[in-house]
């Protein structure tokens, strides 16, 4: 065409010739750690550095050089850099050893969006040239191949590991609290430090029932830290239980070769705490205004109340007024923490154990002064070990800040410093807390006899978690506060409180202005009638029970049926603690 004006006018470019020459950028890939060992990456990058010196390419730079499962493009870090590095800079081709090497997906998507910013993928192992359509065509022949290797290689891997799941044999990272050695003929896993820990979790869950975030401070105070999701994680994981779940066995569990770590048992105690508790979730108790949260029940709709503090009076007054609160959509009902621990130490007070059940009582307080001793000292060696730990650390930032000779540094150093010495402060008074000399048994026992007759007392003398399991050991489906009448109404109450209460005394005034007094009235039953008869020990109750071989199983076989400990040992754990 001479008509060289009206040439500009002209669309499209003519095809480019594949002349040798350009900017190139090599990417490499393995798709484990185990090839990285193996070398496999330095002979891919070899092999892509020796095809741009052969076609005299100009290599601007390189990428890759670890380990990315290609099963999702958008989801490798060193992938998804090369790309924007494409989008930023004009190149002309991306050398990669293979195409299969590049995307194993199957998808041209990303062969389409290197192509898009006028680039090409070459492979350093094949002869073909993209830019032509029989080498477009070879090159998704290639990425096809890929994805069905790929796919295949997914189906016999799914059915190799369902074979070594059903054997017992698990088929990844064993979860924390497990040493994990494996092998093509053997597999050990074993139980470590840690887990030893995590087994405390258990029992402390199963036994007190206490929040998530309260078994987390405890650990934590021992060495262990782990976060309160992860602490949940692990309490609905059966494997420490013995058992395997995985997605490959499409909805089974099957019983693993590892040791487990707690008993079928108390894995399940654990998970029916948690059900009661929406699922998983725990409501916030720690609130030491609300120590009846959990156990107080909104007389409108019956759900949990929850508890806040009233800004008014506080903004108004600077005083911290405590209110129970329901936080169920259109039920506005609310009352004072204070009139309702009046009201529940009233009738706290009218409740006691009577002398008949002494014997009973005795025989649990003496086995639990004993697992006390043992688990107090356990828990105390681990605490004062953590200490140790925490002192030495201490130390060596003291020596740090000491040698320290910029400003910035010695700054850095003291605020690890606070933060040690807080927590040192903190793991000593809890370390304080738990006596190693225990009172002699005679003391124990008669200390505790004395608090069973007076429940209030030992209710004052609790933390919040022995104020809750004394609170579901009476009230085990709670209760509610009636504004009217001012008085807690209990929706049941254990029976080894009701059937023979102790006291009989005169009510305590209510309101200092009371001036007239009412008579008690009586809460004992009849021996018979609608109330179950009440049962007579035998004197020499001691003997006697240890005449009865089904004795200790059938406290077993109740706390697993109820998913409650007995009374009497729940009360010999609360008097204990005092």
């Amino acid at each position: 065409m001479k008509d060289f004006e009206i040439k500009k006018f002209a669309k499209g470019e003519k095809p480019k010739t594949s002349k040798d020459g350009g900017t190139v950028i090599i990417y490499t890939r393995v798709s484990s750690s185990e090839q990285i060992d193996g070398q496999s990456l330095e002979v891919q990058l070899d092999k892509c550095r020796e095809y741009a010196r052969t076609h005299s390419y100009t290599v601007l730079e390189e990428f890759g050089g670890t380990y990315e499962s290609a099963k999702s493009d958008k989801e490798r870090k060193e992938f998804t850099r090369m790309l924007n590095f494409i989008r930023k800079i004009k190149i002309d081709f991306v050398i990669v050893f293979s195409t299969s090497r590049f995307s194993r997906t199957g998808s041209t998507t990303i062969i389409e969006e290197v192509e898009a910013r006028g680039a090409y993928v070459l492979s350093a192992t094949s002869n073909y040239d993209p830019r032509t359509p029989t080498g477009k065509y070879m090159q998704l022949m290639e990425l096809a191949n890929a994805r069905f290797q790929n796919d295949d290689k997914r189906v016999t891997t799914i059915e190799n590991s369902l074979k070594a799941l059903l054997k017992g044999r698990w088929i990844g990272k064993a979860p924390r609290g497990y040493d994990q050695k494996t092998t093509k003929k053997e597999q050990i896993i074993e139980i470590n430090d840690e887990g030893k820990k995590l087994r405390k979790a258990f029992v402390w869950k199963a036994n007190e029932n206490i929040t998530n975030e309260e078994i987390r401070k405890r650990l934590e105070l021992e060495g262990f830290c782990i976060s309160k999701q992860k602490l949940s994680e692990a309490f609905k994981n059966p494997f420490y239980a013995g058992y395997m779940a995985h997605k490959f066995l499409q909805g089974d569990i099957v019983l693993g070769n590892h040791p487990p770590l707690i008993s079928k048992e108390i894995f399940l105690k654990v998970n029916g705490h948690l059900a009661k508790n929406h699922n998983g979730y725990e409501q916030k108790l720690d609130k030491d205004y609300a120590p009846l949260l959990g156990s107080i029940k909104c007389p409108c709709c019956g759900k949990n109340l929850s508890a806040s503090l009233s800004t008014k009076m506080r903004k108004k007054f600077n005083r911290n007024i405590g209110y129970y609160v329901c936080g169920r959509k259109g039920c506005k009902f609310n009352c004072s923490t204070k009139n309702v621990h009046d009201a529940y130490s009233f009738l706290l007070d009218s409740y006691a154990i009577a002398p008949i059940d002494e014997e009973l009582l005795k025989l649990q307080l003496e086995k639990t002064f004993n697992n006390l001793n043992t688990e107090n000292k356990e828990r105390a060696a681990e605490i004062k070990a953590h200490l140790r730990n925490k002192q030495k650390e201490l130390d060596k930032v003291e020596t740090n800040y000491a040698l320290a000779t910029s400003t910035k540094q010695r700054e850095i150093c003291q605020k690890v410093m606070d933060r040690l010495e807080k927590e040192i402060i903190e793991i000593q008074k809890e370390y304080q807390n738990i006596d190693l000399e225990l009172l002699n048994l005679d003391k124990f026992l008669d200390y505790s006899l004395h608090l069973r007759n007076n429940l209030l007392e030992m209710w004052r003398l609790q933390g919040l978690s022995g104020k809750r399991k004394m609170q579901e050991m009476l009230f085990p489906n709670g209760f509610q506060y009636n504004k009217n009448n001012e008085v807690i109404e209990p929706n049941k109450v254990n029976p080894f409180f009701v059937i023979n209460p102790l006291k009989s005394a005169k009510y305590q005034y209510k309101k200092e202005k009371t001036d007239r007094e009412k008579p008690h009235p009586s809460l004992s039953v009849l021996e018979g009638g609608l109330e179950p008869p009440q049962p007579l020990w035998p004197k020499d109750f001691k003997s006697f029970v240890s005449t009865i071989p089904p004795f200790e199983q059938h406290i077993k076989d109740r706390e697993r049926k109820t998913g409650f400990e007995p009374a009497t040992l729940t009360l010999a754990r609360l008097c204990s603690t005092n």
